[in-house]
C-alpha cells in the first residue's frame, strides 16, 4: 500500500506533520515546569511528535513546558529530511497548529525544501504583506489587501548572514545543541537582533503567499486539517502506550526522558505497522474485487492509527521464532494490487 495510492492522491508530494503533548513527570527534573493549566499541582515538560502521510511517526523532541514548539519544528525536520525525501517525492510539506507557528519558521523551512502549511488560528487577523508599495494602494479595497510592505533592505543587508546558518544547519557542521541555541535565537524577541529581524521578514513574504492559497484552496485545508488530525490521533496513541504509573515519567534527566519517548514512539509505529499487516492480509483474503475495492475506499478515508484491538494489559512476548498470524506472506502483502 503505497504513499502515493493510499494517503495521498499526489504522487510525488509528501506532507508531514508535528504536534506537541504535555506529559507529567513524577520526579524532580530540570526539564519540568509548573503550569496549573496542564498538570494541576505537578511539573511536567512537552513532547513533539512528527508523522509522515504514511502514519508511521519519524522523529520525537522533548523540550520544557515554557518552550514553544515552533524552534523544535525545524530541529527536527532538519535531523529527518535526508530519510524522509527518499524515491520519487519531489515536493515536501509540513503542517503544524498554531504554537508550531513563526515567520521564522516559514523562512527556515523554505531553505530546508520545505513548504510550510500551518493552521493558524484567527489566520483572517493576519497581517498580509506586499513587496512593494503600490501593491497596497492596488488592492486597498480587497479584504486580502496586504497592509504593510517588506523590509527589502534589511532581507538584503543580512541575506549572506542568513545563508551561513543555513548552510551550518543543513551540513550540521555544529552539534546538535549548537544547533538549539540558533533555532532559539531565530525565535528571540530582541528588537536589536537584525539576523532574526531579516529573518522574520523573509518569513513574512512565504506567510502572506501560504495564507492566500489557503484561503482560495478548499482542497489545501481539507489536507492540512487531515494531517493534524491524524498526528493528534497519533498522540492519543501515545497515551495510550504510557499506561503505566498514570502515564507519569519516573525519569528526570534529559537523555532518559528521550530514551522513554523514543520507545513510546517505537511500540506506536509497531502498532501502526502491524494495522498496515492485518489490513494488507485482510485484502488479500477477499476474492471480490468490488469488495476489496471498497475496504481501500475506507483505508484511504480513515485511519491505520488505531488501538482498540489492542490489549496493553496483556502478556508481552519477545521472541524472535514466532509462527505468522497472516495468511498471507509479506511478499504477497507488498504486492496487493490496489
Amino acid at each position: 500500500m503505497g504513499r502515493s495510492t493510499i494517503y495521498n492522491e499526489n504522487d510525488g508530494r509528501l506532507h508531514s506533520s508535528s504536534d506537541g503533548k504535555k506529559v507529567v513527570v513524577n520526579v524532580n527534573s530540570l526539564l519540568a515546569n509548573d503550569s496549573y493549566k496542564y498538570y494541576g499541582k505537578e511539573q511536567g515538560i512537552s513532547v513533539n511528535s512528527f508523522l509522515d502521510e504514511k502514519q508511521s511517526f519519524f522523529h520525537v523532541n522533548v523540550l520544557t513546558s515554557s518552550d514553544r514548539e515552533a524552534p523544535y519544528v525545524l530541529e527536527g525536520l532538519v535531523s529527518s529530511k535526508h530519510a524522509l525525501m527518499q524515491g520519487d517525492i519531489e515536493e515536501h510539506f509540513h503542517s503544524t497548529d498554531t504554537h508550531g507557528y513563526t515567520e521564522a519558521v516559514f523562512a527556515g523551512l523554505h531553505f530546508m525544501d520545505v513548504s510550510f502549511a500551518p493552521r493558524i488560528k484567527n489566520v483572517h487577523h493576519q497581517t498580509l504583506y506586499a513587496y512593494e508599495s503600490k501593491t497596497t494602494c492596488k488592492y486597498s479595497g480587497s479584504p486580502l489587501a496586504p497592509k504593510r510592505q517588506i523590509n527589502k533592505k534589511l532581507i538584503l543587508e543580512n541575506w549572506d548572514d542568513i545563508l551561513r546558518l543555513i548552510a551550518s544547519m543543513k551540513l550540521k557542521r555544529c552539534s546538535a545543541s549548537q544547533m538549539l541555541k540558533m533555532l532559539k535565537m531565530l525565535t528571540s524577541s530582541e528588537r536589536d537582533n537584525t539576523l532574526y529581524q531579516a529573518f522574520k521578514e523573509f518569513g513574512r513574504l512565504l506567510k502572506t503567499h501560504f495564507i492566500l492559497n489557503y484561503v482560495d484552496d478548499e482542497a489545501l485545508r481539507q489536507n492540512i486539517q487531515k494531517q493534524l488530525n491524524r498526528v493528534e490521533l497519533g498522540q492519543k496513541l501515545a497515551d495510550k502506550v504510557l499506561f503505566g504509573r498514570n502515564g507519569k515519567l519516573q525519569v528526570g534527566l534529559q537523555d532518559e526522558i528521550q530514551l522513554v519517548m523514543a520507545s513510546n514512539t517505537l511500540l506506536r509505529n509497531m502498532i501502526i505497522l502491524w494495522n498496515y499487516l492485518f489490513l494488507s492480509d485482510y485484502c488479500l483474503s477477499l476474492d471480490s474485487h468490488d469488495e476489496r475495492m471498497n475496504v481501500i475506499e475506507s483505508i484511504s478515508t480513515g485511519s491505520v492509527i488505531a488501538w482498540a484491538h489492542i490489549n496493553f494489559m496483556g502478556i508481552y512476548e519477545f521472541n524472535p521464532v514466532v509462527r505468522s498470524q497472516f495468511g498471507s506472506t509479506l511478499k504477497q502483502m507488498r504486492d496487493v494490487s490496489i
